[in-house]
Formats: structure tokens, sequence, C-alpha cells
């Protein structure tokens, strides 16, 4: 059963490379995305134009993602719908948004947004950071568009929906059999709702299981492996 909350929640918004501001969860419906039309706009190449909306239903919060190219995640792992809990951690494109629930009053007002209006923001100005194909994988047997992909995204799709990063083309492939999550430098895997099956060395795969390199994978009639060689990038510390 849904936890209910005492009063209104935060948002803090984290720009890469820059600072930090608050906004008040105060209204139902808050809207995210790259159009001009939400209430919350992140000028973002890896935010799709309607990517995310937080929804207050009866006190409680809850994050649902609308079809993004680049999916959501909370604390790393892809959502399509979840419930918020205190000091989760939301990942759109290269943003992160923390929800704050209860906040103590504190002795500086942060500069809260009136979510009445629009609100854009932009970041740093620098492309968003890749890894240089850390990660691939290669097609077995099964019907794929291609033979080998690239896991250049944060979230990765299998499926037959526009945007899926490894593309089923199986006449009765699902939009969306698994996805392959990245956090920092390690690879995830984990079914998606209503998948039937999803293998890893033969193992059936319920929750979240970290890939290895080699490890095989198995999921709606195709057959992959997951490939990952660690490159060292030069970064100043």
């Amino acid at each position: 059963m849904p936890e209910t909350l005492s009063q209104s929640a935060t948002l803090l918004v984290k720009l890469p490379g820059q600072g930090s501001r608050h906004f008040e969860l105060t209204h139902d419906t808050l809207t995210i995305g790259r159009k001009t039309d939400n209430t919350l706009v992140i000028e973002d190449p890896g935010v799709s134009g309607h990517h995310a909306r937080i929804v207050k239903i009866h006190a409680v919060y809850f994050l649902e993602d609308l079809m993004s190219t680049n999916g959501t995640a909370i604390n790393g792992k892809p959502i399509t719908r979840h419930q918020l809990r205190d000091a989760d951690v939301i990942s759109v494109g290269q943003h992160r948004l923390v929800f704050q629930e209860n906040q103590p009053a504190r002795s500086a007002a942060p500069p809260f947004v009136d979510l009445d209006r629009t609100t854009v923001l932009r970041g740093s100005g620098r492309p968003p950071e890749v890894p240089t194909v850390a990660a691939k994988i290669l097609i077995v047997t099964g019907k794929t568009d291609q033979l080998e992909y690239s896991l250049t995204k944060q979230v990765n799709v299998i499926g037959s929906q526009d945007g899926s990063t490894i593309r089923l083309t199986g006449w009765f492939a699902p939009k969306s059999a698994a996805m392959i999550a990245r956090r920092g430098s390690s690879y995830s895997i984990s079914p998606s709702q209503g998948a039937k099956s999803l293998l890893v060395n033969g193992t059936d795969i319920v929750g979240q299981q970290e890939l290895k390199d080699g490890d095989q994978i198995e999921v709606a009639g195709v057959t992959m492996t997951f490939y990952a060689r660690s490159e060292s990038k030069n970064s100043s510390r």
C-alpha cells in the first residue's frame, strides 16, 4: 500500500557542472521535457520533448516515464512508473533530480521557483559525456535490425518500439523486452514490465542483474553476447 506524505515535497535539480535549484511540488502534476510546453524545460539533447512527469495522487508522488527515447531512471534503475520516496535520485538526460519529502525549515531560504510559470534549465554547454564504446552487444541468433550495437545511452531498450537501442524485428517481438542501464562504468540488465522471460547465462532474471564481459543474454527469441572493455580516459582530479 502506498505510503502517504504529510506535506508537500521538494525537487532538488542538479545541473551538470553547475549548482543546484529547488522546486516546491505544490501542484498535482509536473511535466519534464525539452519542449517549451513542459512545466520544467530541460535544454539537453538527451532529454525527450515530453520526457517524464511527477503526479501527486492522494498525497503520494509518482514518477512516470512518457515513452522517452533515453528512458528515466530512479537510483540507477530504469522505470516506467514508480512511487517516489525521500532521497530518490531521478536521472533525466544529464540532469539529476533529487526528490525530498518533509523538508525541515532552513536557516536560509532556498531559491524556490514559481511552478505557475514554465522554468527553463540549461546545461553547462558541454556535449553529454558518453562512454567511448565501453560496452557493446553482438547478436548471436534472432531477428534484429543490426548484428552489433554500441551501448552509449544511460538506458538502452531492447524491443521493437521506436527509439530502442537494440531493435527487435520479429513479427511477435515485444515493444520493450528488457533494458540495459549504465551507471558509471558498470552495466545491468532488467526485464521490462510484462516481459515473458529474460535469461543471463541460462539463469532466469526477475529483477536487476549486473552484466560482465562475455555474458550470454536470451530475450524475446534473440540470443546476444555482452562485451565490455575498459578504456582509460584522461581525467583531471
